[in-house]
């Protein structure tokens, strides 16, 4: 009396195979966005904290800005290069109306006690979003 083995056929480890490589596909794809959108937002968190240090440290008023059009950023200096973000990535300023330079331009400005005019900026990438929050009385730069 022979035992049959009992185990998987060649096809039915094909289908699992195929089905677990479109499921990767699915995740990876879901996935590659997260890193993009992230470390936009950190590098803005970073230009907006780098603009209030400038603003305390030289005691006088500096000014952050965005262009969503353009995709760009920067602080209102001749020392600081603006910074560009991916293009893919949608952004919306929300600030104080005294900083509204056009449609597109809008701003934060920081003084030299810290504090700002305050803004919140959204940052959105693949269905996913990020907000860069200023508080205009203590000038915090948080991340949501």
């Amino acid at each position: 009396m022979f035992k049959k083995n009992k185990g998987f056929s060649l096809l039915e480890l094909m289908i699992v195979l195929v089905l677990a490589g479109m499921l990767a596909g699915v995740v990876a794809t879901t996935l590659s966005s997260g890193p993009v959108l992230r470390k936009t937002a950190h590098e803005v968190m970073s230009s907006l904290r780098h603009a209030r240090s400038i603003a305390i440290m030289q005691q006088k008023a500096i000014v952050w800005k965005m262009d969503i059009e353009s995709k760009k950023f920067w602080i209102d200096t001749a020392a600081h290069k603006s910074k560009k973000m991916k293009k893919d990535i949608d952004a919306k300023i929300h600030t104080a109306e005294s900083e509204v330079i056009s449609q597109s331009v809008g701003g934060v400005r920081f003084f030299p006690d810290g504090s700002s005019t305050g803004c919140k900026i959204d940052l959105i990438y693949n269905k996913q979003k990020y907000v860069v929050n200023v508080e205009w009385i203590t000038g915090r730069i948080s991340l949501q």
